[in-house]
């Protein structure tokens, strides 16, 4: 199983930075690895279920029930999938005062057992730092 976490501070107020991790339609306009969102079921506001396509080495789909409670965090829990077993994580805002959020992200995904170590820690390590700097390019744009 891999777990990950990664801390930042953007240079954005906590409603702008909730809003763009919140919107997961506008996620292929910014993060180049995933290439479609879709909502499956719409439980209300507050929960979705949503199916992720991503081009990682190869094409993965997934789906993930999304518990949003504005403004400041937002979780998601595995529902089923092609190659993860579960995948599991957060994201935690902050308000820091003068316009600024600062932005926990924690994931915890298990793949399952034909997936290449390679492609595990690309997913889980590896594009980190790159998906947090797009979303924060894409906050502080806003």
């Amino acid at each position: 199983m891999g777990k990950a976490n990664i801390s930042a501070v953007f240079k954005a107020n906590i409603k702008t930075v909730f809003d763009v991790v919140a919107d997961f339609s506008k996620y292929p306009d910014f993060l180049p690895e995933v290439k479609k969102v879709t909502v499956i079921e719409d439980a209300g506001e507050d929960k979705k279920l949503i199916e992720m396509q991503l081009q990682v080495m190869k094409t993965i789909k997934y789906q993930i029930w999304v518990f949003k409670t504005p403004p400041d965090h937002l979780s998601w829990k595995f529902h089923k999938g092609e190659v993860f077993k579960d995948n599991s994580g957060s994201w935690k805002l902050t308000d820091m005062g003068n316009n600024t959020t600062k932005v926990d992200y924690e994931i915890t995904a298990k793949f399952g057992l034909l997936v290449p170590s390679m492609i595990e820690k690309t997913l889980i390590e590896v594009n980190l730092p790159s998906m947090i700097q797009a979303y924060k390019k894409r906050a502080e744009s806003l």
